[in-house]
């Protein structure tokens, strides 16, 4: 008997003296169970006639077309095995983070499929019109087949595009009718399957789990659903949808290149929403992003006309509008619509994987729903084709206007001076490569006026040389308005819709983020200026000057800390076994300037590391594209320039990283932590379960994060993470999660919520103040040496207004709240004595929704708080003064400023606060959020524990925060933490 029977057998056994005899008795399945209400056997393509020399899906795969949903392997047999035909090509375009490969199908008649880079060349000469003219771009554009690209199911568990798509690719392969013969004569179709194969292999495998003889279609049921994450994001449970304009992840990059190859006339969206829904497609509604061009509405529209009579054909129920917008540029169709195609977004019923019974008693089959997306991706190709000429007029006049002279944009040029932060500006500059947008260098210094990031004007100027420039007259003029356009604002009547919606109801009618502007999200210092005539070249990546530099290295090596990539090598050496030390201020040794986060690998701290030092540090180096600087002194000349042994240059202990996860933990922001810790940090990290984290031994670790986290898993676990941070972790916590340890209740944190403290805002405002005058500061040196004492001291706060009574101030912060932000850019100072922000400016930039604004006062520090002070615009002087402020009329007394408070903190006096750089922020949230601290850090033993308001690493995105959460992990456990916790 084969060792394999053996253990069955043995394994049988003793699961029955386990069970006893009767655990035996099983009844046998019915071999095909009645299922009527999921029959639908209406043909998917009347009509045609299909080559039966092509094997059909369900001659390949064994089940007939729609029963269920094809796995990503089933889909890609499909497409090999079509590849021997004149009228397929498949190109890989990338692979996933689990290495299955994503790919689109090019089909179109054997005559254009043998030309296909030709068409490819035409279409981009026509779309780059600065070699010719118009005339001759639309003369090359009309010579060549329209291009139309569809993409399925982005989300992976929406599953029914990638089934229609597979059919439609055979369908266009195998069908010898005239109709699809004329449809392919005129255009070249790009299919795009399945945009997520990863996170529709995780959705797959959840169905045959859950799976069973007889199918539920009840919606509420799991496999309708899944389970935690389910299959909507990609490996590191990003929304790819949500990518497109910040090219995160490898099936965006490869996508964006080959669909900007292309440069589609048609660019389709297929997803699926909720199980009782209908079918939604374009246009969309109000708010449009003004960038969007404007002939893309009228388009759409008739899509849109058209799409709809194919459904009244069937007799199906359907809807445009309603919640899809047209304000975010990220999603899939929005951003191909700024590339030149006519975007057109589909929303099928998801009823995976067999079928929902709705709330009118029919039952909706998986299979009706694949149907429903083959119809409107039939529809809209025969659109295109019937309009395909003057589709193509207004694509060749839209791309004329782009670089035309007098275009409203024609002057308009972002400027972003060079910065030590190298790292930032590559990424942003790769960012636009991949975009198609132009980025050219200043050859010379130049002067221009404009306006800042935080919407201050000028008139003059100067940029230096090296200053990268985006000139929006440029061929992607609309997607690069849509990306960089500093404050995009939403129409008035817009505005009043929603507004009276959060009042009616408290729901807005935005579906996204309302601020994205590239710079800002990368914090990088930048401007909108007038085109300032000066000679340019091509942008270049200056990194060659990388390594180990430097003749003799008897102290040790330094990398500049304001370089993000600085925080990588650091995270990297030390998992190499080199110690390394990061400095908390500024310093100067010999001839070489170090900002303040500088890595120090200090000689006599590694005179026992056992390999090469030098080489270890400058393959490190290479890695991560920063230089490190070799120095023979580690003297500081000067008073406050530190030396090596002084406090200011404290070892750094190798974090120990545990992230909390699963069920109660938002996926998207656990993805977001762990695709920073493994993918750009390169550090392991131990995932525990929420449910886990009361009894799991926290010794191992120095550095616990729990990102945003909802319910009671964490109370649960209070205790635990109270013992833990006190003999010397570091606790670091997101949103939710944070603002559930922002109260007395927990234990863990003296940071409060605004709601709870509005009896004590003196005190909160005092620090406010009291951190103002610490960097503003001036001394009356004779008032000092004095031995009078004085009769009026001067108080800060002056005379405050005063405040109405917790009840009031209650009932107005509930107001309030209703107004709160769902994804702005706010303007926040930031403190630079802080650790925490090393590589960041003065001011920065900070994306945040939400209500919760966090309050420190006392031994709580607030590296990062909401709005910046500027000087308040001057006032016509009083009726008794000249402009001066001279007294001119002798019976007139000087009034002193009045006091004021922006929001619940005083101002300084002769300040004001900006706070919105970016998006809707309406004024009574504007108010509430002034002087939030955005994150916060205290001690709590010998550990400490830093809260984050909202997440530092929005979809892989917001650079300039995510500094902020890169030196919490990376250096947290040696700044803050001890070594108290057990290795």
């Amino acid at each position: 008997m084969p060792a394999r029977v053996v253990r069955r057998s043995l394994s049988t056994l003793v699961c029955c003296l386990t069970l006893g005899a009767g655990a035996l008795a099983q009844h046998d399945p019915p071999a095909q169970p009645a299922r009527p209400a999921l029959e639908y056997d209406a043909p998917y393509f009347p009509g045609a006639d299909h080559d039966p020399a092509v094997a059909s899906p369900q001659d390949i795969l064994g089940f007939p077309a729609g029963q269920r949903a094809a796995t990503p392997e089933e889909i890609i047999r499909c497409l090999r095995a079509w590849e021997g035909s004149d009228r397929i090509r498949i190109v890989e375009h990338a692979r996933t983070y689990e290495g299955r490969p994503a790919v689109h199908a090019i089909i179109s008649a054997p005559r254009h499929m043998a030309r296909l880079d030709e068409i490819q060349r035409n279409r981009a000469q026509a779309a780059d019109q600065r070699g010719g003219t118009k005339e001759g771009a639309l003369q090359t554009a009309l010579g060549e087949p329209g291009v139309a690209w569809l993409a399925y199911s982005i989300h992976g568990d929406e599953t029914s595009g990638s089934d229609a798509a597979l059919n439609l690719i055979w369908h266009l392969v195998a069908d010898r009718s005239e109709a699809t013969a004329e449809l392919l004569d005129d255009l070249v179709v790009v299919v795009d399957p399945m945009m997520n194969p990863d996170g529709r292999a995780r959705y797959l495998k959840m169905h045959r789990e859950l799976d069973g003889v007889a199918p539920s279609t009840d919606e509420q049921s799991l496999i309708h659903n899944g389970y935690w994450p389910a299959g909507r994001t990609n490996h590191y449970l990003f929304d790819l949808n949500r990518d497109w304009i910040f090219g995160v992840h490898p099936e965006t990059r490869g996508r964006i290149r080959a669909v900007r190859a292309w440069n589609p006339l048609l660019f389709v969206d297929a997803h699926e929403m909720g199980a009782l829904d209908t079918y939604l497609f374009s246009p969309t509604r109000d708010p449009q992003n003004r960038n969007a061009p404007e002939r893309r509405r009228k388009w759409s529209e008739l899509f849109g006309r058209e799409q709809a009579a194919a459904f009244d054909a069937s007799g199906w129920r359907y809807y445009t509008g309603e919640w899809n917008e047209g304000w975010y540029p990220g999603y899939s169709d929005a951003w191909a619509g700024f590339g030149g195609a006519v975007p057109i977004l589909y929303e099928q019923a998801g009823v995976a994987p067999y079928g929902v019974k709705r709330p009118e008693g029919r039952t909706l089959t998986y299979r009706e729903a694949v149907h429903k997306q083959i119809t409107s991706s039939l529809a809209n190709l025969n659109t295109l084709r019937d309009n395909l000429e003057p589709i193509t007029r207004d694509w060749v006049d839209e791309r004329a206007e782009a670089i035309s002279a007098d275009a409203p944009w024609a002057e308009q040029v972002f400027a972003i001076p060079p910065s030590m932060n190298h790292d930032r500006i590559r990424r942003f500059a790769a960012l636009m490569d991949l975009q198609g947008v132009e980025v050219r260098v200043a050859d010379a210094a130049f002067t221009a006026g404009g306006t800042d990031r935080f919407g201050v004007g000028f008139d003059d100027h100067e940029f230096p040389a090296g200053t990268l420039l985006v000139a929006r007259r440029q061929p992607n003029a609309a997607l690069a308005g849509a990306l960089l356009e500093f404050d995009p604002q939403m129409p008035g009547h817009f505005l009043e819709r929603e507004r009276r919606e959060l009042l009616r109801t408290g729901g807005s009618l935005l579906y996204d983020i309302t601020a994205w502007n590239i710079t800002m999200l990368h914090d990088i210092e930048a401007f909108d200026i007038t085109a300032p005539g000066v000679a340019t070249s091509a942008w270049r990546d200056p990194a060659t000057d990388i390594g180990v530099t430097g003749r003799e290295a008897r102290v040790g090596w330094v990398i500049q800390g304001a370089d993000d990539a600085s925080v990588v090598a650091a995270a990297q050496l030390m998992e190499r076994g080199v110690d390394v030390r990061v400095s908390n201020r500024p310093f100067t040794w010999g001839d070489h300037d170090f900002p303040r986060g500088s890595v120090l690998v200090a000689q006599i701290d590694n005179r026992d590391f056992a390999g090469d030092l030098a080489a270890t540090i400058d393959r490190v180096a290479r890695d991560a594209k920063v230089r490190a600087v070799a120095t023979d002194t580690g003297f500081g000349e000067g008073d406050w320039n530190p030396d090596i042994g002084g406090e200011h240059f404290p070892l750094m202990t190798r974090p120990r990283i545990a992230v909390v996860t699963r069920d109660g933990v938002s996926p998207n922001n656990f993805g977001e932590v762990w695709f920073t810790i493994d993918h750009q940090l390169g550090l392991p990290m131990a995932q525990i379960e929420l449910a886990d984290l009361a009894r799991a031994d926290l010794r191992k670790y120095n550095l616990i994060i729990i990102p945003e986290a909802f319910g009671a898993g964490l109370a649960q676990a209070r205790e635990s993470l109270q013992t833990w941070v006190r003999a010397g972790g570091t606790l670091i916590a997101i949103g939710s999660a944070a603002s559930q340890m922002a109260n007395e209740s927990s234990g863990l944190s003296d940071t409060r919520l605004l709601r709870g403290v509005l009896e004590d805002l003196d005190a909160y405002e005092q620090q406010v103040l009291r951190e103002y005058l610490s960097l503003t500061e001036t001394v009356d040196v004779a008032s000092v040496w004095t031995g009078v004492v004085p009769t009026e001291p001067a108080y800060p706060w002056g005379e405050a207004p005063s405040r109405p009574g917790s009840d009031e101030l209650e009932r107005r912060d509930d107001w309030a709240r209703q107004f709160s932000p769902q994804g702005a850019a706010m303007a926040g100072r930031v403190d630079q004595k802080s650790w925490l922000t090393a590589g960041t400016p003065e001011r920065m930039s900070v994306l945040l929704g939400g209500s919760q604004v966090f309050m420190a006062t006392g031994g709580v520090e607030a590296p990062v708080r909401f709005g910046i002070f500027t000087p308040a615009p001057q006032k016509p002087a009083p009726e008794g003064e000249d402009a001066e402020g001279e007294k001119s009329d002798e019976g007139k007394d000087e009034k002193k400023p009045e006091a004021q408070r922006a929001g619940w903190a005083m101002l300084p006096p002769g300040m004001s606060m900006r706070l919105r750089m970016s998006g809707l922020l309406w004024p009574e949230a504007a108010g509430r959020i002034a002087n939030g601290a955005y994150v916060t850090r205290e001690d709590l033993g010998r550990g400490q524990v830093i809260l984050f308001a909202d997440s530092p690493v929005f979809r892989g995105a917001t650079r300039g925060t995510a500094r902020l959460l890169t030196n919490a992990i990376v250096y947290g456990p040696g700044f803050g933490g001890s070594e108290a916790v057990l290795p």
